[in-house]
Order: C-alpha cells, then sequence, then structure tokens
C-alpha cells in the first residue's frame, strides 16, 4: 500500500510532460500527465495532413440542393464548401476557437441562411479556401473561404475586423489591457484576431510581435496567391512537432524530450524565436534503449487500440465503432461493491465518467457517441456522474454537445471530429471477418462445408465419382470426425468418393470444394 501511495505521489511530481518519437517515416508525440497518457498525435509521410493548410482552389460545380460547391484543390478528392463557410465570417473561428463569443456567431449565422450558394460563387471561379477537416473516407476535405492564422498567442483573422478575447480569460482587468495592447497595432484594412487563452499575462512586445509577424505572413500568402494559377498550396500548416510546440507547449511543461537531433535543432531554432524562456526544458535523448520503450510509452500507446478499457476498480468499458456512432458501455466486471447495487454502479460510473473523456482524446473518434452508464435509481448519483463526465470534457479542445444522462443512464454528445481517428489512420478492416470482430465457428464451417458438397452432387448433370474438399486444419479434423455421419450418408446416396484434406496454408474459413 506504502509503495502505491509514493508511486502516485511521484507521478504528480512529474507534473505535463512530452515526449516525440522521429523515424524516417513516421513522428509520434505523446502528452504524459502525472505519468498518465493524455493525448496522443501521429504523422506518417503515407497519410495526408492538411487541415489548416491554405490553397487557391477553382470551383468544379455547384450544387443548389444542398448549399454548397465542391472546389478543385489539387488533391484526389474536391474539397466541399458550405455556403455557411463562404458567408459567415465566423463559422471558421468557431471550428477552431470553440470558447469565442457566441452572440457575434449567431447574428451572422442568421443573415448567412438567406444566402444562396449560386448567388456566391460561379463554376470555375478561383477562390483562396482553407481545409478545417481532413478528408474522411469517401468525403473530401472541407472547406472554408474565411481565412485564419493562427500564432501562439492568438488567431489573425484577415476577413473580420473584429477583436475577440478567449472566455477563459476571465480577469477584466487582464481583458482590458490585452484590447489596450492591441489597439496600438495598426492592422490592414478589415482584418481582426481572436486571443488565445496562453496570452493571458504576456507582456506588450510579445503580443504586438506576434501579431506583426502574423500580418506579415497574411501579406506573403496574399502574394502568393496573385501570383499564382488554381489549384495551389499558398500556405502549408506546420507539421505535427511544430505545431505542438506552438499549441501544447507551455510553462506547465515540466519537459520536452525528442530523440532526433535534426528535430531537437528544429525545435530549439523555433522557440529562440518565440519562446526563449522555454528552450531550457527541451531535452535531447540519446539512450540506447528507444524511447517509448524507456518510458513505457509503446505499451500505453497499444491500450489505445483495445475496445476493453479496465478501469481501476474491476469495471470496464467497451468502446465500439460503428459506421456512423461510437458506443460506449460501462460495466461493472469483476467489481462487486461492499453496501448494495446502487452503491457498486455509482463508483464504477463514476470511474468512467473520469476516464470516458481521456479515451475519446487519445482516440480521437468524433461524431454522434453514446454513453451508456449503469442504471442508478439515485437521482443525485446521475447528477454527480454527469457533472464529473462534463468537467473532464471541458479539458477537450473538440468542440462538444452534450444532453444531460437520461434516468436510463444513457448520455448522447457529439464530439468534434478534425482528422481521421488513430485507430482509422493506423488500422484496416479485418480482411477474414469483415470489421464484424467475430468469424464463424469450427463446427459450423464444417456443417457448411458438407451442405456444399451435397449441393454440388445434387446439381450436377452427371454423377461425380470423387470430390475433393481442401479445408484448414481444424475444419479437417471436424470433417472427419463430428460429420463423418453425414459424410457417409452423401457418399452412399450418391455412390461417390468424398476426400478431404487439410491445408495448415488455409484460413480457418476458407474452403475448397471441387469435383474430380
Amino acid at each position: 500500500m506504502g509503495r502505491k501511495r509514493k508511486k502516485r505521489k511521484d507521478q504528480k511530481k512529474k507534473g505535463k510532460e512530452i515526449f516525440i518519437n522521429v523515424t524516417p517515416v513516421e513522428k509520434r508525440a505523446v502528452v504524459l500527465e502525472g505519468g498518465e497518457l493524455v493525448d496522443f498525435f501521429m504523422e506518417r509521410e503515407t497519410l495526408e495532413h492538411y487541415a489548416g493548410s491554405i490553397f487557391k482552389g477553382k470551383v468544379n460545380a455547384i450544387v443548389p440542393g444542398i448549399e454548397a460547391a465542391f472546389v478543385d484543390i489539387g488533391m484526389d478528392k474536391n474539397g466541399f464548401l458550405h455556403v455557411s463557410d463562404v458567408v459567415d465570417k465566423e463559422s471558421i473561428l468557431k471550428e477552431i476557437l470553440r470558447d469565442e463569443d457566441e452572440p457575434a456567431i449567431k447574428s451572422r449565422q442568421k443573415k448567412s441562411r438567406s444566402q444562396r450558394i449560386e448567388d456566391i460563387l460561379k463554376t470555375g471561379e478561383e477562390r483562396m479556401v482553407q481545409v478545417v477537416k481532413e478528408a474522411i473516407g469517401t468525403k473530401g476535405p472541407r472547406l472554408t473561404t474565411y481565412i485564419s492564422l493562427p500564432g501562439r498567442y492568438m488567431v489573425l483573422t484577415p476577413y473580420d475586423n473584429n477583436v475577440g478575447i478567449s472566455r477563459r480569460i476571465t480577469d477584466r482587468a487582464e481583458r482590458k489591457r490585452i484590447r489596450g495592447v492591441l489597439s496600438k497595432v495598426e492592422f490592414l484594412e478589415g482584418m481582426g484576431c481572436i486571443v488565445r487563452t496562453v496570452a493571458e499575462g504576456r507582456t506588450e512586445d510579445e503580443l504586438k510581435n506576434e501579431l506583426r509577424y502574423l500580418i506579415n505572413l497574411w501579406k506573403k500568402v496574399k502574394s502568393r496567391e496573385e501570383r499564382q494559377k488554381a489549384p495551389v498550396t499558398v500556405y502549408e500548416e506546420y507539421g505535427i512537432v511544430l505545431r505542438m510546440i506552438r499549441d501544447i507547449f507551455t510553462e506547465d511543461v515540466t519537459q520536452l524530450v525528442v530523440d532526433s537531433k535534426d528535430e531537437y535543432a528544429r525545435i530549439t531554432k523555433f522557440l529562440k524565436a518565440y519562446m526563449p524562456a522555454l528552450k531550457k526544458k527541451v531535452k535531447l535523448y540519446t539512450g540506447r534503449t528507444p524511447l517509448f520503450q524507456k518510458y513505457d510509452l509503446d505499451r500505453q500507446l497499444d491500450q489505445i487500440f483495445e475496445r476493453k478499457v479496465e478501469l481501476r476498480s474491476g469495471g470496464y468499458l467497451i468502446i465500439e465503432q460503428t459506421e456512423g456512432v461510437v458506443v460506449i458501455d460501462v460495466n461493472t466486471g469483476s467489481y462487486v461493491g461492499k453496501k448494495s447495487l446502487e452503491e457498486t454502479a455509482f463508483k464504477t460510473n463514476l470511474e468512467a465518467a473520469d476516464e470516458i473523456p481521456r479515451q475519446l482524446m487519445l482516440r480521437d473518434k468524433g461524431g454522434i457517441i453514446i454513453i451508456d452508464f449503469i442504471d442508478m435509481e439515485v437521482r443525485e448519483h446521475r447528477d454527480k456522474v454527469f457533472r464529473v463526465l462534463q468537467d473532464k470534457l471541458s479539458r477537450d479542445k473538440a468542440r462538444i454537445n452534450l444532453r444531460s444522462i437520461s434516468q436510463f443512464g444513457v448520455v448522447e454528445m457529439t464530439r468534434q471530429r478534425m482528422r481521421k481517428s488513430i485507430e482509422s489512420a493506423s488500422h484496416v478492416e479485418c480482411p477474414y471477418c469483415g470489421g464484424k470482430g467475430v468469424i464463424k465457428s469450427v463446427q459450423t464451417i464444417a456443417i457448411e462445408t458438407v451442405r456444399k458438397i451435397d449441393r454440388m452432387l445434387a446439381g450436377s448433370d452427371k454423377r461425380s465419382k470423387h470430390i475433393v474438399a481442401v479445408t484448414h486444419p481444424d475444419i479437417h479434423e471436424a470433417l472427419i470426425s463430428d460429420q463423418a455421419k453425414m459424410l457417409s450418408d452423401i457418399q452412399r446416396r450418391n455412390k461417390c468418393k468424398v476426400e478431404i484434406k487439410e491445408d495448415r496454408s488455409f484460413h480457418i474459413e476458407d474452403v475448397i470444394v471441387e469435383e474430380r
């Protein structure tokens, strides 16, 4: 017991850590809090990463029925541009910063509903667009014409002259100070910005310098767009490493460890220009043991892909991804509690409410999500479980809509999906079970093989004298033992010979039946 307490204290001392593993074909980055995995990012040469990048595209088709246009941006799939992303100047900000002032968004959305896509865009027209969501499955990337350029402390919005401040900066004096700093910067006509939460407490020079940098960057993007013909890339968003440095690497991170000299040099150069105070927290790992093995990260990452997630008490979660819905089922498992069934359900549900948001972020699950908690009779228990879930989800950067827990313990929610889930990016559907997760039993396959032989003989014009069935060894064993009587009956009725052969290279469901 004493050892467990000491381990937990040691983990708390560790605080927030970032580990980056770099190979010629893949980059992986993980974030730990108190020694526990809370976020994972992966980038491969074979996987497309375009979210945040800006293109000069060409409108290929206008579809009034869905109020959208399809835009050629030089990819295999045309981008999807909805009317709201052409007219509503706040829509892109809502995609990037979910904590922006809502009243401004809603007032513009009412105006956008009266617009028609065919009145705004024409086929063949060239437009500058930005990818706000990666291509997923058969769908092309989601686009917007209202560009944003993210920085460390703010997001520049070239087509909107409003200045917004994150609602998470709650101190009125600090909000007033930031507005005062920004008012001293001469914006180009029609430009504005949204101040990020990490800008709180930054000096006047830090804020001004970043804003000037973003404005100059926008000038370069515009210049490229004016000089080149569509389709063409005019701005490429940072890769996984520098994006993490910009968005996640803050003062509360105790260390960032990277195992590549080139990436280490790139990181320190970036920090020297933008965040010199954080340079001392970056460490180059040169040990012989692989970095992720050294810190037991590979084992934790493997668990991301398991459908079953163990809880501390002995309960567990089952996470299933269907075509359009993620279903999470909470179970008590081996935990039986000490008082009553209600207390057992309550404790298991509390642990599940704490763990589910972490799993959603790690796996990057999005779309419609249904959580089936264990039934609880006591209203106060349901409310407490929901508050825990709500609190943990508030730390998620993705946009979330959440409905209260029902009397049956069911929670419905949606989570913003910006890119492919980690699972879909690194796994393929099982070619044997076709995604079902189960295969036929040996007995079932053996019986089906006998039926197949019977059908073949019944449908043959001539009386076959010799039938050969080639199967997996397990099926072979079942046919010559359990199904021997049925095979004898078939041979007697058809006056033929049925020969059963085995092939160890066969998958268990592979069966070949042929006439000789």
